[in-house]
């Protein structure tokens, strides 16, 4: 089985880019009071779990097979570096715990749902020839 690690790292590096693009885009529009303090917490869940889809979406279409591996590799990478941040911070909750398992499944069904989508038929019919 082919690791890609490259293609990995490359996966990282796209998520900790738009994490902090978002992060700073949500910013502005809160000092500058164009989404509300309630709200913030949700647009900051969406958008993870967007960014999450779309670098699981990646990891997938790049895998040659078994791109839920991928996926889980990939959201458990992710789930360290933001286990050791929270234990750095000294936030540790209950709900982080829901939230690592919604970070598994969201990469991972990216992943599934990229490698069903990658372009050619050589990747389907690969068992066959």
């Amino acid at each position: 089985m082919k690791i890609l690690w490259k293609e990995t790292f490359k996966a990282l590096l796209i998520y900790f880019l738009f994490l902090l693009t978002l992060s700073f885009i949500i910013n502005i529009f809160y000092y500058y009071d164009l989404i509300s303090t309630n709200s913030i917490k949700y647009y900051k869940m969406i958008s993870l779990l967007i960014i999450q889809f779309i670098i699981g979406f990646y990891i997938g279409s790049k895998s040659p097979i078994k791109g839920y591996f991928y996926g889980i590799r990939l959201s458990i990478i992710i789930i360290i570096c933001n286990f050791v941040f929270s234990l750095i911070m000294k936030q540790f909750s209950l709900s982080l715990i829901v939230y690592y398992i919604i970070t598994t499944l969201i990469i991972t069904l990216g992943s599934i749902i990229g490698i069903n989508k990658k372009s050619g038929n050589e990747q389907r019919f690969h068992t066959f020839v």
